[in-house]
């Protein structure tokens, strides 16, 4: 129950920014733009139990099928308390076995339709093998060097990134924005993709 009530607040907890410049719905990391070669990196940072998230999803599923080859997007769950690295660790999980696809909305529903919050080990696999997921795979991609490895990624991407609310969208490792600083969660995309487009004319 408490995960619930700590999602409810997840798009709106921003520690203070003071250091970080902020200006048209964004943040920027670092003072000088970089030179993009190649396509434009976009991370999305999430977590499961973030209500917001939940609602971002379907938005983000319908903005990444119509991305081009200029642009190449990935999730990163947010990893910004030790309460957040179990859904971390389910994403990977569901990375590692090919199932993301399968499993990522159901994740998401599990949590903000049917209550059902996954904070157990066993909740997790349990969601999994409904899905098709033999358990016993399930079991060896959770405890796995690969899983625990992109985990520690992602908390490192986060702290670099300073990422302090989800969603949050990095573009190309310098501009940073989120639903509050966007003015919305389409708002969001929109910016994220005016980002891109600069990037790609510069």
């Amino acid at each position: 129950m408490m995960l619930l009530r700590r999602s409810l607040l997840c798009a709106l907890l921003l520690l203070p920014l003071a250091a970080v410049a902020q200006q048209g719905g964004y943040r920027t990391i670092g003072s000088e733009t970089p030179t993009v070669e190649g396509p434009v990196e976009v991370l999305e940072f999430f977590w499961y139990g973030c209500g917001a998230c939940y609602q971002f999803a379907p938005l983000v599923d319908a903005w990444k099928a119509d991305l081009d080859e200029g642009v190449k997007f990935t999730r990163v769950p947010a990893v910004l308390n030790p309460n957040w690295r179990h859904h971390g660790k389910a994403f990977y999980t569901a990375e590692a076995l090919g199932v993301t696809d399968r499993v990522h909305n159901q994740i998401f529903d599990s949590i903000h339709q049917q209550r059902r919050f996954l904070e157990s080990e066993a909740e997790v696999r349990e969601l999994f093998v409904s899905n098709g997921v033999d358990g016993d795979e399930f079991d060896a991609a959770w405890n796995s060097f690969a899983v625990d490895s992109q985990i520690r990624r992602a908390e490192r991407l986060a702290r670099q990134y300073q990422v302090r609310a989800t969603p949050s969208m990095v573009v190309a490792g310098h501009y940073v924005s989120d639903p509050r600083a966007a003015g919305g969660l389409r708002e969001l995309l929109d910016l994220t993709d005016r980002l891109t487009e600069q990037l790609r004319a510069d």
